[in-house]
């Protein structure tokens, strides 16, 4: 699922920006304004008070796979969770959280039917998979209140960080028999994005996968800060937070990252240079680039096979 289109009215002026084939948002008439230089402080990840539910026994959803969905309460705020498990498993499961994609880099994402072709092939080569829902969609026809109202939500659950966070204190607390130590994230494009950054702030990830990630979100969402920045002060602030690239020191697992060459959507270089800088800290990067096959297609036919191999090998 590529990151989808966004017009919206902000302070009087169209921004048309991160359409699904889009290299970065286009530029509305003025030049993005100048970015101050604050340094990007590391989250402090937060997800407030959630309630648990129970998890049922799930239901078969395909041949081998069992399903159930359950609401957290994070604070009042509901937030779905999708828990996939082999049908026949056998021993401790490893575990897999798969964020769901197509989001715009500043606002959430919710579950859907077309999120499952990245879930399944997890859960059939004997991983247990978690998704979530991410505070701050905005409904494709939702106006200029419902736009700023999504990026507060999104801001409020720190990039998705506290959902990724209350998923995975889910998972552990309530998902019989995971291996606490064979936890991993993996996502594609803006899912792509919080896998980083979610292996960057929680040590409980052991290893990550991110094809397709947009690493510099502060440069994608440039063209539209300064009108997200003025309805909400300190919004440029959080997006550099929120940028993979600001924190990428910090990212000491295993990191698995793959990249089509002729992707339209995100360019390969940012990969390339992402896996440069990482490389200078983290000694256990591997990345895989394939010719062809775009920003979606290349992530299904080759990226998400050779990641579970790597996985599966015990990276």
């Amino acid at each position: 699922m590529a990151f989808r289109t966004l017009t919206a009215l902000i302070l009087s002026t169209v921004i048309a920006s991160l359409s699904g084939c889009s290299k970065g948002p286009p530029t509305t008439g003025d030049p993005p304004p100048k970015p101050d230089e604050t340094p990007a402080g590391p989250f402090e990840v937060k997800t407030g008070p959630v309630t648990f539910p129970e998890l049922g026994l799930g239901r078969p959803i395909k041949p081998g796979v069992l399903f159930d969905e359950v609401t957290l309460q994070r604070g009042g705020v509901p937030m779905r969770v999708w828990v996939y498990r082999p049908q026949k498993a056998a021993g401790k499961l490893p575990l897999v959280l798969v964020p769901p994609a197509g989001s715009r880099l500043f606002d959430g994402m919710d579950l859907g039917d077309g999120d499952r072709e990245e879930h399944y092939p997890y859960v059939k080569a004997g991983f247990a998979v978690v998704s979530f829902q991410i505070d701050g969609q905005v409904p494709e026809d939702g106006g200029e209140p419902a736009l700023y109202q999504g990026a507060r939500q999104f801001k409020d659950a720190q990039a998705g960080l506290a959902n990724a966070k209350a998923a995975l204190d889910f998972a552990l607390a309530k998902v019989p028999n995971l291996d606490a130590d064979r936890v991993y994230i993996a996502g594609h494009s803006s899912a792509a994005t919080l896998a980083l950054l979610f292996a960057e702030h929680e040590p409980r990830i052991k290893a990550c996968v991110a094809y397709a990630p947009c690493t510099d979100v502060e440069s994608r969402l440039a063209p539209a800060l300064g009108d997200l920045n003025r309805a909400i002060p300190g919004f440029r602030s959080f997006i550099r937070s929120s940028s993979p690239k600001s924190h990428v020191d910090r990212l000491k697992c295993p990191t698995f990252l793959f990249h089509a060459q002729d992707d339209q959507n995100v360019p390969v270089r940012e990969t390339q240079d992402f896996a440069a800088a990482l490389k200078k800290t983290n000694p256990a990067v591997t990345l895989v680039l394939t010719p062809r096959g775009g920003h979606h297609d290349s992530m299904v036919r080759e990226g998400m096979p050779k990641a579970i191999q790597w996985l599966q090998k015990g990276p």
